[in-house]
């Protein structure tokens, strides 16, 4: 299980935002890509875990995709998360029997979510994972830039804090714009209000 460390923050300006990112030496896309999620629940609970259809390719026209079952066990601390992740895959061929059978355990959809948008990774040195950077709409709350490492080493979670924060004011967003809220828990307020 690897950790990882992420942020996401609000962005106004999504294409201000894709051209300062494209700008960057080092950058290495853009991948077209759509994630539809759900996340399910017990009755009267939190979700626990996300079942993802995850489709990418070189435009919105030309993508191939997977299934990826999730759980996560999630901390969050000054608005970004580190968390560790259980996962697998399958084809995405079998959406709608892994959707029937996570049904049939008797877990309820929690929340849907999609996000479409970009992706982009950035070499920040030698011995540090690359960064992954998205540009993504989540309807209905809008545009968000998520930046994430995926780290095997526990010991680099402070130093990779602190680049997705230099990171973020690079691009031009201020600290004031990361939302600290899970995507699960905005919609699912949406949802009641």
């Amino acid at each position: 299980m690897g950790f990882e460390v992420e942020l996401k923050a609000h962005v106004s300006d999504p294409e201000r935002l894709r051209i300062a990112i494209e700008a960057l030496s080092l950058i290495g896309g853009p991948t077209f890509e759509i994630k539809e999620d759900i996340y399910y629940a017990l009755p009267g609970e939190d979700a626990l875990f996300r079942l993802r259809r995850e489709s990418s390719g070189p435009s919105f026209t030309d993508l191939s995709g997977q299934l990826i079952f999730t759980r996560k066990y999630k901390t969050l601390k000054d608005g970004i998360e580190v968390n560790q992740e259980l996962e697998f895959c399958a084809s995405d061929s079998q959406f709608e029997q892994a959707h029937a059978f996570c049904l049939s355990l008797g877990y309820e959809v929690y929340i849907r979510k999609t996000k479409k948008g970009y992706l982009y990774s950035y070499s920040v040195t030698e011995d540090f994972p690359l960064l992954h950077l998205e540009l993504v709409e989540v309807p209905p709350l809008g545009w968000f830039l998520e930046m994430e490492f995926v780290l095997e080493d526990e010991k680099k979670v402070p130093m990779a804090r602190t680049f997705l924060i230099q990171m973020l004011q690079k691009l031009g967003i201020d600290q004031s714009s990361i939302e600290s809220r899970y995507y699960m828990h905005l919609l699912k307020a949406q949802t009641i209000g």
